[in-house]
């Protein structure tokens, strides 16, 4: 009999095609592998309805299914390739990515304006080489499958990303996405065994916080960030709340329908620096000074082509809401700044054109396709 173990298990995850209707699940392959960490928080929730009739009994007699309801998180370790996909579902939006050199693509993932399945418009890049199709819905949904060394696959259909997480410290860099959903199949006929599953190019090259190069300064149109702005933090946090909700209606029966965004997105975070040494930053809490910040985190080399496998967190406008240096003992005093980001006026100087919303990322490696076409 087989043993379900964490350490045997894998997990994988595919976007579903731009003809695929809500609710149709993809088969998972070569290149699909995800850096997955457990635990695997999806839970399964059965609504019910119980006979509550006056039948001379003091039990139920019977119950009714009302829905059927799937959430949770996921949590991966940051790879420099291997997650674009699910990044971009829940970005929402990607474009083609720009050829830096032969073999070196740069990845370019946008916050969209709606999450739900729509038609493909001239404005989405139909017309500008970005392989979307017109006549094709844009989807940002994907199959999820977990095999936990006990038949059969699980299989978690259309999932929709409510958040994105990415945090990080000197234990490394980690990713959690919020997912909600359709439905878990546990008797697939589309996932029905792990064996094809694997890792792009054989291994995941992981995003380390040592990576990392934080710059930070006033928010200006003129004057771009430099070197001379590098800031050294123990730990950051950047998330996403995409805030949808998943509603039932007549044709969805007992499952979801295809969730929409119920309020304005968000996207927060914060930083803790190990010393506490100046007001700088405390004095643009008390003014609300408009700030832009880019997270870069820059790894190996992409072959030998002189170019490296890098991730780009591009805020173009923050403000702080607290800061604090809590004096906790005798010891060195830290400093956490907690923001939120907004839409900027204009892109700031020395950013790419595309950061005109709370949040830009872009990706650099070996991947020549877009994600949300793939």
């Amino acid at each position: 009999m087989a043993l379900g173990t964490g350490f045997g298990a894998k997990a994988a995850f595919r976007k579903e095609g731009n003809q695929a209707a809500y609710g149709t699940p993809v088969a998972c392959g070569a290149g699909h592998q995800m850096p997955i960490i457990p635990p695997i928080n999806l839970v399964k929730d059965i609504k019910k309805q119980f006979d509550n009739q006056a039948r001379y009994k003091a039990g139920h007699g019977d119950s009714s299914v009302l829905l059927k309801a799937t959430q949770g998180q996921i949590t991966c370790r940051a790879v420099y390739r291997g997650l674009e996909q699910m990044m971009a579902c829940a970005m929402g939006f990607s474009h083609f990515p720009e050829t830096i050199a032969t073999g070196v693509y740069k990845h370019r993932l946008i916050l969209a304006e709606n999450m739900q399945t729509e038609p493909i418009l001239d404005d989405h890049g139909v017309l500008g080489g970005d392989g979307y199709i017109e006549g094709d819905s844009l989807t940002r949904r994907g199959t999820l499958c977990v095999d936990k060394d006990v038949s059969p696959i699980w299989e978690y259909v259309s999932c929709m990303f409510n958040s994105m997480n990415i945090r990080g410290n000197a234990s490394g860099v980690r990713i959690s996405f919020e997912i909600i959903p359709q439905d878990l199949d546990l008797n697939s006929s589309t996932n029905t065994s792990s064996a094809s599953w694997s890792i792009a190019n054989g291994d995941w090259n992981f995003v380390q916080f040592q990576d990392l190069a934080l710059w930070i300064d006033d928010y200006s149109i003129s004057v771009p960030l430099t070197s001379a702005d590098a800031i050294g933090v123990s730990e950051f946090e950047i998330k996403l709340a995409n805030n949808l909700k998943a509603k039932q209606d007549s044709q969805s029966g007992q499952l979801i329908a295809d969730p929409r965004r119920a309020k304005k997105r968000t996207v927060a975070g914060s930083f803790t620096m190990q010393r506490y040494e100046s007001d700088t930053l405390l004095d643009k809490l008390g003014a609300q000074t408009a700030c832009m910040a880019m997270f870069r985190f820059t790894g190996p080399e992409i072959g030998a082509t002189g170019y490296y496998l890098t991730l780009w967190l591009w805020l173009p406008n923050l403000k702080f809401d607290v800061i604090d240096a809590p004096l906790g003992g005798r010891g060195i005093i830290p400093v956490t700044h907690t923001f939120t980001a907004e839409i900027p006026a204009a892109v700031p100087s020395g950013f790419p054109a595309g950061a005109d919303k709370e949040l830009y990322i872009q990706i650099q490696n070996d991947l020549s396709t877009n994600p949300l076409t793939n």
